[in-house]
């Protein structure tokens, strides 16, 4: 059954910005949406997510025909995730995708190696996405376009490119993402 899951950044602060209104899509199109909660900031690891998403896993709820959209650091949370329990799914999204942080601050710095893809896990990961997009900004605070993109090139990812949209928090005035909205009307039909 198709799902939609929504995997926050390393601050919880997607809940602020966009993922109201994905979630406000889902309801209008009959799909059901997750958003799990994870810890956050310095408490933040690919263990403790992963003993949370793994009851989705268990319970098959998170499978190959959910979509998933990530925020930030949980662009590097899912497809190491994926690649750990060789779980395959439709829909990949990355919003504010990155490598190679170079950080603000140390605990950044820190989680962001914690989460770190390997190229081999990038590599296996494309195998177990049916459909990869990454969309980025030319203004993120956190990571500069360049980095955006050599995320999208290492995922193979179809890159959507969103003018202005900084790290797309309410910070940077994001509500919605119209261009993610795009992809979701294609994954729901």
């Amino acid at each position: 059954m198709k799902n939609v899951f929504l995997i926050h950044s390393v601050n919880g602060n997607t809940i602020d910005s966009f993922a109201p209104s994905v979630e406000k899509f889902c309801k209008e199109n009959n799909l059901d949406y997750y958003y799990p909660i994870f810890p956050i900031r310095a408490e933040a690891s690919p263990e403790s997510w992963g003993k949370i998403l793994n009851e989705y896993v268990e319970n098959g709820t998170l499978n190959q025909e959910s979509m998933v959209i990530t925020h930030s650091i949980g662009t590097k949370f899912i497809p190491k995730f994926l690649v750990m329990n060789n779980l395959r799914i439709d829909t990949f999204v990355s919003v504010a995708g990155f490598v190679d942080y170079v950080g603000r601050t140390d605990y950044l710095k820190d989680v962001s190696e914690i989460f770190r893809i390997s190229d081999e896990e990038f590599d296996i990961a494309q195998s177990l996405i049916k459909k990869r997009y990454a969309l980025y900004s030319d203004n993120d605070n956190n990571s500069p376009i360049e980095k955006c993109e050599k995320y999208a090139d290492k995922l193979n990812a179809n890159k959507v490119f969103v003018k202005g949209a900084g790290h797309f928090t309410s910070e940077d005035g994001i509500s919605e993402i119209h261009e993610l909205n795009t992809i979701l009307e294609g994954y729901a039909k």
